[in-house]
């Protein structure tokens, strides 16, 4: 029987558990409440963290008011640079994990300590000889150049003792490659299957070869730099070897990984001993290669130099142009009023026989064409310019537009490079033979919009248009190919349609200003992609026939009254559309270049001779070995030397009496 006493103490015990199960539920009702709190508050700075959308992109230039770039960063920023936008660290989240699987996106390139671009370990340096070697070797021009004394790089170059031909294999991808024994037959493994080799590519090969003058070979030299290797764009190669023949000046213009932007390199080769030709400097300058000129011991190179998307203006390199690793000064850029694209031409000269550089000059605009005379460098860039009506349109536009040709005139001497002004022409010009320099004249030959043909002559004393012949051509044409000879302009024009190609050539008399003539052929089949002057006064033509799978080769000849075809020759074939592929004596009346000939014709190296009356096919070289725009050729006494080389880069010298 339970007492009192007993009673109560389990009432007590009761009374006690109750209290301290009240106590414990509390503790959990104060936890999860802590908790929760606690969770919200992440929740909300999550929220705040991840999807609050925030301002990025656009440009802050704040930071560097007192830059003397600090015009050019604005122009820069205001053509190259994202508008702002709205995002949220999600993004950048997602594209961080997502980065490993799909390849990520434009990667900043790696900085030194000091915030700066490294130089890729391929920008090499300058090695100045003490004791520079000398030769008894006479230079020997091989080159078609479009002014005497102005030199233009090429794959072919010689002495009177020594050749020179530069050839080149890009690089070559293989995958899934079978292993092969010797008569080419696949390998099989164990189980009957073939085997196959490691995915793998072998690197691109920039190879200088060296003949003597009785065609026997001297050396093939390898370039070991690897800046083209990978990157590099080896097709557009071109070398000059130097009056004395003792040096070789190689350009290539490459892509620079750790920059992540194109360069120019330019290779000094010492051949002062052809048998053991040796490196003796290299340079690199920013931009792409567009063209150059070595004239004495002056080298100039003229490159595009884009800035890149989103540009840090912290690093220099990444918006501003250098020659050898050093930038430019605000000084040395020509900044235009109207800019239409983020890049520069940069212009260089160097001392040729030591590649140092001489002076620089950059133009914050790309150049499309390059025309050099014996003492400037003409650049230029097309851009749309708007125009008022002259008249009230009604429920239309009230501006209209019309391509225009920007020519900025550089003097150079053998140490200074001087901006002089520029000019503007109407239309847009094909080529750098569409201009011309002539007793303090420019010529300019342009097609415009509708499409016109125009003629344009500046006086370079003050800039101003002297005299224009607009509008020539039959309705419809454009230019094609252009030649200044003296007082006299000749003028390839073409309208190209499905069914037809055809053309008139122009002769210009511009031996007075205030009163320019001309006379042409009339309309003929084909078209002219160079015109030269030939054999006895008379002009050359190579371009297309009745279509763009024929080749025609023309002579032309002019009287008082008009320009007459005096015979063609045409072979269904393909052919390089570059004038240094064509070999041209004017003097013997020669012409000759690499066909791919369809038909009963065989392909190979076609020469051709001009008699006075017609164009006599002398013969077809077959298995040169090269592409149509690698095949070069010179004539030395009697004896035509055919240059080309094999995909693999072997060089293949034919020699064929003339």
């Amino acid at each position: 029987m339970m007492t009192y006493d007993n009673y109560d103490k389990r009432v007590d015990k009761i009374l006690e558990k109750a209290d301290a199960e009240k106590k414990r539920k509390k503790k959990l009702r104060i936890a999860l409440i802590s908790a929760f709190s606690t969770v919200a508050v992440y929740l909300l700075a999550l929220n705040l963290t991840l999807f609050v959308p925030y301002t990025v992109g656009g440009y802050d230039l704040s930071a560097y008011a007192g830059s003397e770039y600090y015009a050019l960063m604005d122009e820069i920023g205001s053509l190259n640079c994202s508008k702002p936008r709205k995002t949220n660290n999600l993004e950048k989240l997602a594209e961080m994990a997502l980065a490993p699987l799909f390849g990520g996106g434009y990667a900043a390139p790696d900085v030194d300590e000091d915030g700066n671009i490294p130089e890729s370990p391929s920008s090499g340096g300058i090695i100045v000889e003490e004791d520079p070697p000398t030769s008894d070797e006479h230079y020997e021009e091989v080159t078609n150049n479009q002014v005497e004394g102005v030199v233009e790089g090429d794959l072919l170059k010689r002495s009177d003792k020594y050749l020179y031909y530069l050839s080149y294999v890009p690089a070559t991808h293989y995958i899934n490659d079978v292993l092969a024994d010797e008569n080419g037959e696949p390998i099989l493994d164990e189980n009957g299957d073939k085997q196959v080799l490691p995915d793998r590519t072998d690197p691109a090969k920039l190879i200088l070869n060296i003949y003597a003058i009785n065609g026997e070979k001297v050396k093939t030299y390898e370039i070991s730099d690897d800046f083209y290797a990978y990157n590099g764009y080896g097709e557009r190669r071109e070398m000059y070897l130097t009056e004395d023949c003792t040096k070789l000046l190689i350009l290539v213009p490459y892509y620079d990984t750790d920059a992540k932007a194109l360069f120019t390199r330019i290779l000094g080769i010492d051949v002062s001993d052809p048998s053991s030709p040796r490196e003796f400097a290299k340079v690199s300058v920013s931009g792409d290669y567009v063209s150059s000129r070595l004239v004495g011991n002056t080298l100039l190179l003229v490159s595009n130099f884009t800035v890149r998307r989103d540009p840090d203006f912290a690093e220099q390199k990444q918006y501003l142009p250098a020659v050898d690793g050093e930038i430019l000064p605000m000084e040395n850029i020509v900044l235009p009023e109207s800019p239409t694209s983020a890049r520069y031409t940069v212009i260089t000269s160097f001392a040729a026989d030591v590649l140092t550089a001489n002076a620089s000059l950059a133009y914050f605009d790309f150049s499309e064409e390059v025309y050099v005379s014996a003492e400037n460098i003409y650049t230029t860039r097309s851009y749309r310019k708007a125009f008022e009506f002259e008249y009230e349109v009604v429920n239309g536009p009230d501006k209209y537009y019309r391509n225009m040709t920007e020519i900025a005139r550089t003097a150079y001497d053998g140490r200074s490079l001087t901006y002089c002004g520029e000019m503007t022409a109407f239309g847009s010009i094909v080529d750098q033979y569409s201009l011309d320099e002539h007793k303090g004249v420019l010529r300019v030959v342009t097609t415009g919009d509708e499409p016109t043909c125009n003629l344009y002559c500046f006086d370079l004393s003050n800039f101003k248009q002297i005299a224009a012949v607009e509008d020539f051509a039959p309705e419809g044409e454009s230019v094609k190919s252009v030649r200044f000879d003296g007082d006299t302009a000749y003028v390839c024009t073409a309208k190209v349609t499905y069914y037809e190609v055809l053309d008139p050539v122009f002769e210009f008399d511009l031996s007075d200003y205030s009163h320019i003539t001309y006379k042409h052929t009339g309309t003929i089949p084909g078209y002219s992609l160079s015109l030269i002057k030939f054999f006895d006064g008379t002009l050359l033509g190579i371009g297309y026939g009745d279509g763009f799978d024929e080749l025609k080769i023309e002579v032309y000849a002019s009287d008082e009254e008009k320009v007459t075809s005096l015979c063609e020759f045409k072979l269904a074939a393909e052919f390089s559309s570059r004038f240094k592929a064509y070999f041209i004596d004017a003097e013997s009346g020669l012409v000759g270049l690499q066909v791919g000939a369809d038909g009963e014709h065989k392909s190979g190296y076609l020469l051709l001779r001009f008699d006075g009356y017609n164009l006599v096919e002398l013969m077809t070289v077959e298995d040169v070995g090269a592409q149509p725009d690698d095949a070069r050729a010179c004539y030395v006494n009697g004896t035509l030397y055919i240059f080309g080389h094999t995909n693999t880069g072997e060089c293949v010298l034919k020699m064929v009496e003339v």
